[in-house]
Parts: C-alpha cells; structure tokens; sequence
C-alpha cells in the first residue's frame, strides 16, 4: 500500500514540504527513514495530524549535523532513549532512533538498543501505532504493516501486540483507553481480557508517569467517552484505593465534566476534588503534585467541613485565602446548604474590607500600640455579621469600641 496521495492530501504543506525535505536529507546519507505511529494511524484515517514522528536507523543526534548547510535546523531537546526534538523548516518533528527495548521490570523504563525499523515496529503498544510509511524518495508513501495494523483500523477496535504489553508497561492501560475513547474505537477482547488481569500493576508506576497520562486524557476532546471507560475498567481505585465506589462517584465527576476553568492545574484539582476527604492529601503525595495542589486539597478540605448553620463570621474565617478555583469546583458537586454559603462568600463577604487604618484611628484620640489593631480586628469582625460600613461608619464603630472599653 502506498499512501503517496494521503500525504499530499491530508498534511498541510509546510509539513509536507518539511517531511519531504527530512527524507531526502536521510536517504543521501543512506539512512531508511519512516513517519510512524500516531502519524501514519492518523493519515489513514484522514485525521488532522498535530505530530510529526519519524523513526530513523541511526542514532539521530549523529546526523542532524550532517544536514546540507542551507537547511535551518534547530535542536529543542533530547532524551535519554535516543530521541530528540527538532524544528526544521518551522516545523516540530520528533526524531527517534529505531530500537528494541527491554524491560527489567514491570513499571520500569526500558532498555533500549538500536535495531532496525521491523524491530522497531514490533515493540509498539498497539496493532494501529505499528504502522510506518517511508520518506526516502526511492520509496516515498510505501507503507510498512507487519502486525495487521491496517486490519484493525479498518475493524475500528484497539490491540496489542504483545501478552506482556501492559505489565511491561502499564502505563499502556491508560493509552489504551484514551486512543478507544478519543477514536472511538472498542477495545479487541483479548486485549480488554489482558487489561484487567494486568491493571493492578498501575500501582507499580510512579506518581508523575501517573499524572502524565491523566493530564494527557483530561486535554482530550472527547474526555467524557474516555472518562467513562475509566469507569467501567474502574481505573481510579488502582490509582489509589481512596476513590469512592459506588453510584456517588460518577455522579460527582458528571458534574464536574461541566466547569471549565483556563488554568494549567485545574485537570488534577478535578482529579482531587473527586476522591474522598481523608485520602486526598495521601493522593497528591502519592503523584507528587506539588505545594500548590496541597494547598487546593486541604483548602477543598476545609470547604466541605462548613456547616449548614455557620455563621458568617465563620464563613468568612474559613474561605478568606482559599482560591476561586477551589471554591468553583466545591460549587460543582456541594450540597444546596453548602453553595448556599459559598455564595454568600463570594458575593458578599468576600468584598467587605476595612477603608480606616491605624492613622485614622490615632486621629481620633487613640493611642499607639496593641488597642488599634484589636480595634481593627473588631470593626472588621462585626461587619463581616452586619455587612459593609462606609469609612464614616466604620470611625463610628471605632468611637464606640474606645468608649465601651
């Protein structure tokens, strides 16, 4: 099969002209070089394609400095798997050497050596990312399927390649739903079969593998289908045993699929705010999510233990430095009596502030030290119960504190 007319049709040109000009730069140094994986699943399936991944048989940091002087080529990043990141002709391209890998143990990262593109291909995830289509110009668009790739794209159903797939990787199991999910494709029973006899090893992972995989499907399009697989493999109790079971969960993360607020955190606070209370700090530590996701997670904390009954004071008390952030998503999924607080916070308590200092106070005749800024402290106390006073009002309140004491 050749997809010469896909390439043309499906990329935009400036990756066209770019993939084109990578090839024949590789192939005059007599190296075979292909686009693999997602690329080629996603040019198949006439997708726009985001990712531009090209697989060479060399080690491709050996021979970006043997590209033709007249090619403007810049080098983002490399990794220790012989990969690195380029920009050539104002295009992002993953480079990757052709490798066999080797896994020491379930969870680890593998061990790789280079290896030829057949290799290569054999050591993929699944049946639809062990697909390649040549660059060079002598074979230009011919497509490489050695594990029936095309078959179960046309089948529309995800498959590993290998029994051991997701206990060599089990970040994998989290692949495996997001490519299902975001394709819309099912999942080929053996492989649904092997999914959750090996989901366990998830524990095996580290916590930032972990959150890179679920900030990765909370970035998706179609987060609900991926979401609701999540569930029905029940995936978040072998994150950690703290998820809650049972019908209040997905009705929880029902509501909260609807807020979208534009900050870079808010999948994880999403992720936070649906385990239970007393495991939620247990779960940030255990993904290694940070000082400021600690803090959304005990502030979350302390919204959910105010009472229906609280006083203002004691609402103002308990949310005064916690985020809006924090306070939206409690809103997403709190009690009728609990909005009801938070948004006697947000709409009124939370602007009531003081417009007299200690000048004003010594102005009228207080002295300096401890007694202004219990005074202070006071004149805001009372009107966080009473509401808003003008400056005139608040100096009134103040001539009245100095008399009473």
């Amino acid at each position: 099969m050749n997809i010469e007319n896909l390439l043309e049709k499906t990329l935009t040109n400036p990756q066209y002209e770019a993939i084109r000009m990578l090839g024949d730069q590789f192939h005059k140094m007599g190296i075979r070089a292909f686009l693999v994986g997602g690329t080629v699943r996603d040019l198949l399936l006439e997708r726009e394609v985001s990712d531009i991944d090209i697989i060479v048989e060399s080690d491709p940091s050996k021979l970006l400095n043997k590209f033709e002087p007249q090619y403007q080529l810049d080098v983002i990043s490399n990794s220790q798997f012989n990969t690195c990141k380029i920009k050539f002709l104002n295009q992002i391209v993953d480079l990757a050497m052709a490798r066999k890998e080797v896994y020491p143990a379930s969870g680890a990262l593998p061990e790789v050596t280079s290896a030829s593109i057949e290799d290569d291909l054999g050591r993929r995830d699944f049946s639809i990312n062990s697909l390649a289509a040549c660059i060079n110009p002598s074979n230009w668009g011919e497509v490489l399927d050695l594990h029936k790739g095309l078959e179960d794209l046309h089948s529309k159903q995800v498959r590993i390649l290998q029994s051991e797939s997701f206990k060599n990787d089990p970040t994998r199991i989290f692949r495996c739903i997001r490519y299902s999910g975001r394709l819309g494709f099912s999942i080929e029973n053996e492989t649904q079969t092997q999914l959750l006899h090996d989901i366990t090893d998830i524990n095996l992972l580290s916590g930032v593998r972990i959150t890179n995989e679920l900030v990765k499907i909370f970035s998706e399009k179609s987060l609900n289908s991926i979401l609701d697989l999540m569930d029905q493999f029940e995936v978040s109790r072998h994150i950690h045993s703290g998820f809650p079971k049972g019908s209040g969960f997905p009705k929880r993360k029902k509501l909260l699929k609807n807020i979208r607020i534009p900050t870079l955190e808010f999948p994880l606070c999403v992720l936070i705010s649906l385990i239970e209370a007393d495991h939620r700090m247990d779960l940030i530590k255990r993904l290694d999510l940070g000082n400021k996701l600690a803090k959304f997670g005990a502030d979350l904390n302390r919204i959910e233990l105010i009472a229906a009954d609280s006083s203002r004071s004691e609402i103002y008390k308990q949310l005064t430095d916690v985020s809006e952030i924090t306070i939206s998503v409690a809103k997403a999924y709190a009690s009728k009596e609990l909005r009801n607080n938070l948004d006697l916070f947000v709409n009124e308590l939370k602007a009531i502030n003081l417009c007299i200092d200690g000048e004003d106070l010594i102005n009228i005749g207080i002295p300096q030290g401890p007694k202004i800024g219990n005074i202070l402290a006071k004149i805001l106390e009372d009107m966080i119960d009473s509401g808003q006073q003008s400056k005139s009002g608040q100096i009134r309140m103040a001539k009245k504190l100095l008399c009473d004491s």
